[in-house]
């Protein structure tokens, strides 16, 4: 009797499952897919195949990240065998099993279901998977059945993954540990050495090869042209375009390209394709080290503006990025180059734009960094033909010494060079930046 999808009730199963790990569910069950192949799966995810397998290794049976290697290697030998040699295992496995154990057998008899079998003798402690290491484990009762029915190629895979997954006595500790270690060097490589070895330790280093995405979005020009349920949110008076603003572009995309970072730049964006392009960036940051967005606007107190001229809370654009369990515990830097000047001005409160966006605990905040180009209260400087001082500035510094010294104290430099600048009548200004970083991260080595 064949049956169809409607036949099987709804499951709250991968729900339970999420709930039951909240922070590592997204992780385990994307390296689960690639393991089974459900590439069509990934791709609606948003996720590039080519990627994940380089990233997960689903082919090399006894090396996993998150998924426990055991299961892995159980999961293949099921894929491996034929039926008959599945139904074997389950009558002479399952017979040991029951003369071991007591209280009622597993009342299901179809070999086809080889998975479910292994299951219920791991919940009945017949099998052990042991610690994520495999220490502890115990697959002797699979081990003597696949010698003994000269399956020897099933029966090296388990031992091999016990074998390989043993952790080894600790090497000395390195002064530096990087994300990614670069697997290759050349002749260019060395003055990036000398520079590393000026470095704190107790750090961690981006990597070249997966240093992860910059988007910038520049807005240049304004309109007003938004729905009447919108028009509330609009201020009292039309934005002037940002002259200037194409110059700190260009320079934020050369400096971050040297670094091997993918930069993305959008200009004149609306508030709500503002949000949808940093949650783009977030989706496709699960393979990289690390995310930086910049955005390049007008401003008010806490708020920047989108091109449709309504202003997003900065507070919600750093909740989005701290939101993705993709980006739990890489390192987030959101550049706000806008005016920050108080919100209530000549009578009239500029309103900005909520999110429905929110975090769940205080640690999904670690190892973010807000840089802004001034505290709040006050005007942020832009040069209509050389570009604004703290994105010169930002880029400057990052040009001359990143390779020394981690972000935080590239961010102190230019706050100290930024604030000793005058302008032509006496104008200053002061750039901030808050970290919760939990140790010195630098930028990927520059060519």
């Amino acid at each position: 009797m064949t049956r169809s999808e409607a036949d099987f009730p709804p499951s709250d199963l991968l729900q339970q499952y999420a709930k039951s790990r909240p922070d590592a569910w997204r992780r385990h069950l994307v390296e689960a897919l690639c393991i089974v192949g459900a590439r069509q799966v990934l791709r609606r995810l948003g996720f590039r195949w080519q990627e994940l397998r380089l990233h997960y290794l689903p082919h090399v049976a006894e090396v996993a990240l998150h998924v426990h290697p055991l299961l892995k290697s159980l999961y293949r030998i099921c894929e491996q065998l034929t039926l008959a040699q599945s139904g074997r295992l389950v009558l002479d496995v399952g017979e040991k099993v029951a003369r071991q154990q007591a209280g009622d057998p597993l009342r299901f008899y179809d070999p086809t279901y080889l998975e479910i079998f292994l299951l219920d003798w791991l919940t009945r402690g017949s099998l052990r998977l042991g610690d994520i290491n495999a220490a502890g484990s115990d697959v002797q009762l699979l081990i003597e059945h696949l010698k003994f029915n000269d399956l020897q190629e099933q029966a090296k895979l388990l031992i091999d993954t016990i074998n390989s997954n043993a952790p080894e006595a600790a090497p000395p500790a390195p002064p530096l540990v990087a994300i990614k270690q670069e697997t290759q060097l050349d002749s260019s490589a060395s003055s990036v050495s000398s520079a590393s070895s000026s470095r704190r330790g107790n750090a961690l280093e981006l990597s070249r090869e997966k240093a992860g995405i910059v988007l910038i979005i520049n807005q240049q020009r304004f309109h007003r042209n938004v729905s009447e349920d919108l028009k509330q949110y609009l201020p009292s008076k039309k934005l002037q375009n940002r002259a200037g603003t194409d110059v700190d572009k260009q320079r934020l995309t050369e400096v971050f390209s040297a670094m091997n970072y993918q930069v993305e730049a959008r200009d004149n964006v609306d508030h709500l394709d503002m949000v949808q392009l940093v949650r783009s960036a977030c989706d496709r940051s699960l393979l990289q080290d690390s995310l930086v967005v910049c955005i390049l606007s007008h401003g008010f107190e806490e708020a920047v503006y989108g091109a449709n001229s309504i202003a997003l809370r900065i507070a919600d654009i750093e909740n989005v990025l701290c939101s993705y369990e993709t980006l739990y515990n890489k390192p987030k830097l959101l550049i706000i180059q806008a005016c920050q000047e108080e919100a209530l001005r000549e009578g009239e409160e500029n309103k900005p734009f909520k999110i429905d966006v929110t975090t769940q605990s205080p640690s999904q905040h670690v190892n973010m960094v807000r840089a802004m180009s001034t505290v709040n209260g006050f005007s942020a400087l832009r040069h209509t033909h050389s570009g604004s001082w703290f994105i010169q500035g930002l880029c400057d510094a990052i040009d001359q010494h990143s390779a020394s010294e981690h972000i935080a104290d590239i961010l102190t430099i230019v706050t100290n060079e930024v604030s000793q600048k005058r302008g032509k009548n006496d104008e200053s200004m002061v750039p901030k930046f808050n970290s919760s970083f939990r140790q010195h991260v630098y930028f990927p080595p520059r060519l």
